[in-house]
């Protein structure tokens, strides 16, 4: 008995296989037309074999359940990669909007003129700034090697910058209009006859005056590089704020909001 509680499923199916052969004895005996000996032989087979089915069962269940489960993982697997690639896809179609957002606002900038043509452009990062007065000096990540130069002429989308102080081997310096030793001859966009010059301040603010003390300009008008000197004519430059006449100077000065946030600029677009 003791030998039974120790091995209950081997003595389990011994007991089926010993009640089978016992059903099949009767069976041979009777010629298969049964008696009670062989209905109790089948009663008891039968309640026996209820269970040791449905166990067989369930196995087969859990069985075909793992491979589901397998089946489900490398379908969830397929799904994932297919999901990075369609992000990598989004990511270089919005790449792709972005770059020709830039160039299109470059082209307005440079009035149509240069793209395609004799001047040659290339774009450049903001890498650090010098100073303390905004950004009125500040470094991009090319130079030399891709032609720049001191006096490069430097934009943005929304209008001038500045030109290019020093270059070496990836790196150049660049002076903004803002800072104070920056001077850029305008005119105003509407009547091109009107011609003054703009300057930087210690503050980084811009202001300047009119060649013409009794030109007609207002609040509001654009400024527009004139194509005198270094830079190329038709960069916007920024808008009047304020007009005021200096009676000691004999000067009509203009308070001028450049077009360029130079708080926020981070990439840049130097002519070469």
């Amino acid at each position: 008995m003791k030998w039974i509680k120790n091995h209950k499923l081997i003595s389990f199916l011994l007991t089926v296989i010993l009640l089978s052969l016992l059903f099949l004895l009767g069976s041979a005996a009777t010629g298969g037309s049964g008696n009670i000996v062989t209905g109790l032989l089948n009663s008891v087979y039968t309640a026996i074999e209820k269970p040791v089915t449905a166990v067989a069962g369930g196995i087969s269940d859990n069985i075909s359940g793992i491979f589901s489960y397998k089946d489900l993982q490398k379908e969830n697997a397929a799904l994932k990669e297919e999901n990075q690639k369609l992000k990598e896809q989004v990511t270089g179609l919005t790449l792709s909007a972005n770059e020709l957002k830039e160039l299109k606002e470059l082209s307005k900038v440079l009035n149509f003129k240069g793209i395609g043509g004799e001047t040659d452009i290339v774009s450049a990062d903001v890498v650090s700034m010098d100073g303390t007065n905004w950004m009125n000096i500040f470094t991009i990540n090319v130079g030399t090697e891709s032609g720049v130069s001191a006096g490069s002429v430097v934009v943005c989308g929304e209008g001038l910058v500045g030109k290019v102080h020093s270059a070496g081997k990836g790196w150049a310096k660049v002076i903004s209009m803002i800072d104070q030793s920056s001077k850029i001859t305008f005119k105003v966009s509407g009547n091109l006859k009107l011609i003054g010059v703009v300057e930087g301040a210690s503050d980084g603010t811009l202001s300047g005056f009119m060649l013409d003390s009794n030109a007609k300009v207002s609040e509001g008008d654009r400024l527009v590089t004139s194509g005198m000197g270094l830079f190329p004519a038709g960069i916007e430059i920024g808008r009047i704020t304020k007009v005021r006449y200096d009676s000691d100077a004999q000067l009509q000065k203009v308070d001028i909001k450049s077009s360029v946030d130079f708080k926020s600029l981070q990439k840049v677009t130097v002519i070469l």
